[in-house]
Order: C-alpha cells, then structure tokens, then sequence
C-alpha cells in the first residue's frame, strides 16, 4: 500500500487579507488547543479552515497545522476552522496533517504573513486514495479585473502518470494584498495593485499573474452574430455576448440595437445563457458580474424589388451592443454586420 502521508499530500491556500493585531511564541493554538496568547502589536495572525479537496464545503477537524521554523502550531475545530496568533511577519512553511482522519493526507504550502494582519488560508487535504498531483492546469494564466470583481478559475490536476484528476481542487495564495479567493476557485479583487493567484497542490504549483484597476465601465469580452449572411427568405439571427464589470450588470441593462434599412432601429433584450456558472452580484436578483449573454433577431425576408432583369439587391443591418453597469457607466460594442441576400439573378436564356 502507498505511503499514506506521500497520498495526502497537498500545498494550497487562499488568502484574504483584514486588518488585525498578534505576536507568538512557541504553543499550540486555534480551536480545540490551548488558548493563544495575548495579541502584541508587530506580528501576524493565520487563520482559516482545513477542507477535504474533493468537497472544499466539508471541513476537517483534529487536522494539525505547523508552522515550520517558528515552533507554532494549531488545531483544527469543528468545520474545520483554526487560529494561531502571534506569528512573526514573513513567508513560512506551513504543514498540514490529519492524525486521526481515515479519509485524508496532508498538505503544505509556502504562506505570506504580513505584518499587523490575519492571513486566511482554507488548506485542502487529498483523500488518501488519490494519486498526487504533479502538473496543475489553470486558466487564466493573466487577467486584468476592475476593483470589486471576480475571476472563476479553471483547474484540472494531473497525476505523475499523466492522469486526469477529476472533481478535486487545488489550495490558492494570493499574493500582493489584491483580493480573496474562495475554496472554489474564485478570486475576488479587493485592493488596486498588482499580485498573483497561486495554486498549490501534491507538488504541483501554478501561477496566474493579476492586476487590479480602479472601476472601469463594463468590459464587453465579445459580441457575436451568426449567421452573418442569410438567403432572400431572412431567418434567424443568433447574438451572443460575454460581459464583465465589478461592479456588476443588471440584466435589463444588457441590450442589443438592430439597425435596419429604412432608418430603423430596433432594440432587442438579452438574457443570461449561463446562470449556473455566471457570477452573481451578492444580495441581487438578476445582476451579474461576468456572465454570457444571447437574444434572436428574426430577420424578415429580402423586400426590395427586383430590377427589370431580375436582380434584387441585398438588405444590409449593423448591430451592436450596448450596456449600462449599476453606476451608470456605459459600454457599447463596434458595430457587426450582416446581410439578407437578394433573389438570385436567373440564369441567362439558352441560346437559339
């Protein structure tokens, strides 16, 4: 059988940054330790969850959190939570174990403590039946989001033998002071800078570099028709969009404009493609902060008439897109083409 603590072993964390005071010495800490010692202005405070990486909502308790070279340690509580305080400021090597779990290994991440605030690390142990990780996939490797935003990261982690390692996450750093990430992959910016999302996991690491903004107007990603070219009889037109914006884009506020011949202008209104995996703004129905968006616009059949030897010319549209974020600040998209066709000429007489 394989070594139970090379199966669980797993690096990760996610950091969300709040202002609080500490200072330690050796001890143990957290829920179900002895109580931490009284706070000193000058150090750090780590704090969090111990999670499985399979289910990052079930927390694991009695997991041993060590502090490596500073000769501190904690315990975890029920869900999983953890407190120790009173750590020096600076980067340390932080190890998890799970004694008394028959389900899950360990894990181990290199952790960024700044001083005067708690860091919040939620650590993700392996099951111990799992190989472990060698190579994380992630997407984005870069992003650009505006403040109070969010990022879903994708992961997929692979195995020394090249296998896929379905339905697990990874444990997540940020770094630079930027934002939160979530157990699940979810980066939330929180502070105008620039840092990095790392993921941890077995001995794989990944990094995604990240910069964030002051508010901008909404990001439109992209704008889509298709078909662009329809035949004489018109037919439906198909219209996707992907839309970003920190501050968030309430549904009715995503619209599209036809322009078609005659001057007219109609305006169509989008829905959510995605609910499912959009970002939602928080407290609010029908407002999103990244989302993927379509409509139809039922072109109507080609209406000119044809010339004397039987020619019709085609009837062009533009359309585009156009969105209001919950400040009021406006995007609108290029202008996208498309055609009705003519009636084909007819073919010219055999000749006599």
């Amino acid at each position: 059988m394989c070594d139970r603590w090379a199966l669980g072993w797993l690096m990760g964390l996610v950091i969300i940054a709040v202002m609080t005071v500490g200072f330690g010495c050796g001890g143990d800490d957290g829920a179900g330790g002895v109580a931490p010692p009284t706070p000193v202005m000058g150090t750090a405070t780590l704090a969090g969850t111990v999670v499985a990486a399979s289910d990052p909502t079930l927390g694991v308790s009695d997991a041993v959190i060590s502090v490596v070279d500073a000769n501190r340690s904690g315990l975890s509580g029920a869900g999983g939570s953890y407190r120790i305080e009173n750590l020096p400021a600076g980067t340390w090597s932080v190890q998890v174990t799970t004694p008394r779990s028959e389900h899950y290994g360990t894990a181990n991440a290199e952790v960024p403590l700044n001083e005067n605030e708690t860091t919040t690390v939620h650590f993700a142990v392996l099951p111990l039946d799992v190989s472990v990780p060698e190579q994380i996939l992630l997407d984005p490797t870069s992003a650009t989001i505006d403040l109070n935003g969010q990022i879903t990261y994708r992961t997929q982690l692979v195995s020394a033998s090249s296998k896929a390692l379905d339905s697990l996450e990874p444990t997540w750093v940020v770094t630079g002071g930027i934002g939160s990430m979530s157990p699940t992959g979810v980066f939330t910016a929180q502070s105008v800078g620039a840092g990095q999302v790392q993921a941890f996991s077995g001995s794989a690491r990944r990094t995604s570099t990240v910069v964030v903004v002051s508010p901008r107007p909404p990001q439109i990603n992209s704008f889509r028709l298709n078909p662009q070219i329809l035949p004489a009889t018109g037919g439906q037109v198909y219209i996707s969009a992907s839309i970003a914006d920190g501050d968030g884009v309430r549904v009715q506020d995503a619209k599209v404009q036809v322009y078609a011949p005659g001057d007219r202008i109609i305006e169509l209104d989008m829905q959510v493609s995605n609910p499912e995996t959009a970002i939602a703004c928080p407290g609010l129905v029908n407002c999103y902060r990244q989302a993927s968006y379509n409509t139809t616009f039922a072109a109507p059949a080609n209406d000119n008439q044809p010339t004397a030897d039987g020619v019709q010319a085609p009837e062009n549209y533009s359309a585009r897109l156009l969105v209001r974020d919950r400040t009021g600040m406006t995007s609108t998209s290029e202008f996208v083409d498309f055609t009705v066709q003519g009636i084909d000429q007819p073919p010219p007489r055999p000749g006599l």
